[in-house]
């Protein structure tokens, strides 16, 4: 399974969900070969942030500035603390939920990724999507929270009411890459996503 996916949620919108320990963040062109590629005034390789245990470091290899004070070295991140990219690429750094030590990055300033994303999840164990404010992803209409998460090199799937992907009459536990999955007002599709 590739370390880079792109989940499409129906009348929500579209996240990018990174595995890996390590992310690059950077501008977005085809040389830099960076895990977020983001459309503006930034470095190739602009950041990179390391998932150790439940804590994230950002690491600087150009100019970052964590809540306008500048740093120079690895430095912890904590919910809600706002990063500034060069001269004004503005990265919030959310954990929302207690029970996961999974990660949200969210675009702040008019800066995008590319593709298009609204929000990217750096996904440590699990990732829970529903109704309330402390998930991950916040689905307004959802009646039920729905977990992704990680079980050796696989994506499992839980919740309370059955959900299924594709033909299948079997409720679904594990997510097959490309299909999507279905229920009663959940919708959404998990696919590869290829570096810039």
């Amino acid at each position: 399974m590739s370390d880079r996916l792109q989940m499409w949620i129906d009348g929500v919108g579209g996240y990018m969900l990174l595995l890996a320990d390590r992310i690059n963040i950077g501008q977005a062109m085809a040389s830099s070969q960076v895990d977020i590629p983001i459309m503006g005034d930034i470095s190739r390789r602009h950041a990179a942030i390391k998932r150790s245990g439940d804590e994230y470091i950002v690491e600087p290899l150009s100019e970052v500035k964590i809540n306008d004070q500048s740093i120079q070295g690895p430095t912890l991140l904590r919910s809600r603390d706002i990063m500034t990219l060069g001269r004004g690429v503005k990265v919030q750094f959310t954990q929302p939920h207690p029970l996961s030590t999974s990660a949200v990055l969210h675009i702040i300033s008019r800066h995008r990724t590319e593709p298009a994303a609204d929000g990217i999840v750096l996904l440590a164990d699990s990732l829970l999507m529903g109704a309330k404010s402390n998930n991950h992803i916040v689905c307004p209409k959802w009646q039920q929270d729905v977990v992704v998460y990680r079980h050796g090199s696989k994506l499992q799937l839980k919740s309370k009411l059955p959900l299924f992907q594709s033909d299948s009459t079997q409720p679904a536990s594990s997510i097959k890459i490309g299909e999507s999955v279905q229920g009663e007002e959940v919708s959404f599709c998990i696919e590869p996503l290829a570096r810039a």
